[in-house]
């Protein structure tokens, strides 16, 4: 079966390939999908299309050009193995996937059947809340506790979301004033623009100058780190939620000293430490959180108005790209429709 693909050859490059899967070469446990939508996950694709992950020049890297972009994916079931059991031929399911028409989803891979009551286009947000709850699920927040997120694209706006779900009261910071006030739409407690007033003075305001009890880092940047140190009490957390990959040269005693001084915790938030599905000795997994967010979507308790902000089809990439990296305030959720191919 033939279809077609991103590819991101090289540094601010992009082209769509054709390639062909044998249907042969579907296993017991393998299923192939016809894919309807994809979305960009702009942290992760952006750090790549650019070359900010060292990463992409290693051959032995996971993203390595040529690079085959995405994980995110809403597609039908149009053939599987015969030892598959948890979707039919003709189910839609939710699935990490790459940009493509048709695409193999191995055994070792992670889908969920979607559900009927949720728009598909919708469904696609799923990884970036439960990337956004991998925050929540690392953190030691308890309700009453002020949690200040830096950076307020999907990912950071769905943590900042669900730490008010989770019991706490939400200081959003970002330099987009669009930013903040769809986080404002969003039910976020205060929002906080730096080019605007001192975060730390602010922060020092609204917990009678003890600092917040968490800070998280949803920009993945180092230099946002110890800026979020600055922002806590003593005991506080500091979680890192996005991937730092930019170099940065600074004296590190100045983070260690406040983590030492003030008994300050860095935690790490990388979703791909849970396992995919509910596993013995594991509390959460990928099927447990994205479940979670289905429910919270349902219950229409998690905000999602103008998430979406574009839909692609897939000959528009290139533009999408560029519009994610240099227009913040247009771009923001880009999902790709491959039901009708144009490339």
């Amino acid at each position: 079966m033939k279809g077609c693909q991103i590819i991101v050859p090289r540094p601010y490059e992009v082209k769509i390939e054709e390639f062909e899967i044998d249907e042969k070469s579907i296993g017991p446990e393998d299923i192939l999908i016809e894919t309807m939508y994809t979305m960009i996950s702009p942290g992760t694709e952006l750090s790549i299309y650019t070359a900010l992950d060292p990463g992409v020049y290693d051959f032995k890297s996971w993203c390595h050009y040529p690079f085959r972009p995405g994980y995110i994916a809403v597609g039908k079931v149009i053939a599987k193995g015969s030892n598959v059991t948890r979707v039919n031929i003709d189910d839609v399911i939710y699935c990490f996937s790459n940009h493509a028409s048709i695409a193999k989803i191995p055994k070792h891979s992670f889908y969920l059947k979607a559900p009927l009551d949720i728009d598909k286009k919708l469904i696609l947000l799923t990884r970036l809340a439960t990337i956004g709850l991998t925050s929540i699920r690392v953190s030691s927040v308890t309700p009453g506790n002020i949690v200040v997120v830096i950076g307020l694209g999907l990912v950071g706006n769905f943590a900042a979301q669900l730490f008010q779900i989770a019991g706490g009261k939400t200081i959003g910071v970002d330099l987009s004033n669009k930013r903040l006030e769809l986080a404002r739409k969003a039910g976020i407690a205060y929002i906080l623009n730096p080019s605007n007033c001192s975060v730390k003075e602010k922060v020092l305001e609204l917990t009678n100058g003890k600092g917040a009890d968490i800070a998280v880092d949803a920009v993945g940047d180092s230099r946002v780190v110890l800026q979020a140190a600055e922002l806590v009490r003593k005991m506080g957390e500091v979680i890192i939620l996005g991937t730092p990959r930019a170099s940065y040269k600074t004296n590190i005693t100045q983070l260690l000293r406040m983590v030492h001084l003030n008994w300050i915790t860095l935690k790490g938030a990388l979703e791909w430490c849970f396992p995919l599905y509910k596993t013995f000795g594991s509390k959460y997994s990928y099927e447990e959180n994205s479940l979670y967010i289905w429910q919270l979507l349902k219950e229409k308790k998690l905000y999602t108005e103008k998430f979406i902000t574009h839909i692609i089809q897939p000959k528009d990439f290139k533009e999408a790209y560029e519009g994610l990296l240099n227009k913040k305030d247009e771009y923001l959720g880009v999902v790709v429709d491959w039901r009708e191919i144009q490339y």
